[in-house]
């Protein structure tokens, strides 16, 4: 069973995204396409981070501060922060209501709606793909407790 878009859509009170925004932030062919964390989790931090980061493939979206909802995909997890590939710019240093579909532990198809709030810490382009970090600043418990499990299943693997 899958959570349905209008409960995620009502997670900023926002209408759905038009076809055209959705078309626009479809990936390649043959990319993966999954909600489905990946088995891959980062062992030590190569990159000088204070805590590994797990990778998964989840829908998420942030609202700008003029209201406007960009959808993009949470590319890698950690306790402290997140990682997202958008198709728009995201400001850095900017705090953010973001939300995503979290797949359920048990049953990867039962998808919950996660929000809370995010400061972002960087954007950068790498050819057609743009990249942007956050740190966590507001997270309910429920959420936290539920992405919490996610990265110690897939730390553990």
């Amino acid at each position: 069973m899958s959570t349905p878009p209008e409960d995620v859509d009502a997670l900023f009170d926002a209408a759905p995204a038009a076809p055209a925004a959705a078309t626009a932030a479809a990936p390649e062919a043959g990319a993966q396409q999954s909600v489905f964390p990946t088995a891959a989790a980062s062992g030590a931090s190569p990159d000088g981070r204070k805590e590994p980061r797990v990778k998964v493939s989840w829908p998420g979206r942030v609202q700008l501060a003029n209201g406007r909802v960009v959808e993009l995909r949470v590319r890698d997890l950690s306790n402290s922060g997140i990682g997202l590939l958008t198709p728009a710019a995201i400001p850095a240093n900017t705090v953010l209501n973001f939300a995503m579909g979290v797949p359920g532990l048990e049953d990867l198809g039962r998808i919950t709606p996660v929000s809370g709030t995010i400061k972002t810490t960087y954007m950068v382009v790498q050819g057609p793909d743009i990249y942007c970090g956050g740190m966590w600043v507001s997270l309910p418990q429920a959420g936290r407790d539920l992405v919490d499990k996610w990265i110690k299943r897939l730390r553990s693997k």
